[in-house]
C-alpha cells in the first residue's frame, strides 16, 4: 500500500489503533519492562529532594523503607517484604 493522506482525526484513529495493536501483541514481560523504563525516566532527572517527596506522594511510610533497604541496614528486607505482603494483600 502506497502512503495515505488522512485528515487528523483519521490519523488520530490510526496512531490509536496502532497503539492498541502494539499492546494487543506484548508479552507480560515486555510490558513490565516497557512499564519499567518508563517510569525510571520520570524520575531520571530527580534530585534526591524531589524523588522523596514523588515517593512520599505514592506512600508516606514507602521513603524510609526503601532508604534503610538501599543502605543494607539490619532487617531492612524482611521490613520491605512484610510492607510488600501487607499492601498487596490488603488490596
Amino acid at each position: 500500500m502506497t502512503f495515505a493522506e488522512l485528515d487528523f482525526k483519521q490519523f488520530c484513529d490510526l496512531r490509536s489503533e496502532f497503539v492498541d495493536f502494539k499492546i494487543q501483541d506484548m508479552t507480560t514481560e515486555s510490558m513490565i519492562s516497557f512499564i519499567r523504563e518508563v517510569m525510571y525516566k520520570e524520575t531520571e532527572e530527580l534530585g534526591q529532594q524531589d524523588l522523596k517527596d514523588q515517593v512520599d506522594k505514592y506512600d508516606e511510610n514507602l521513603y524510609d523503607i526503601l532508604v534503610s533497604y538501599v543502605k543494607d541496614e539490619e532487617n531492612a528486607d524482611e521490613v520491605l517484604e512484610e510492607f510488600k505482603h501487607e499492601r498487596w494483600v490488603d488490596d
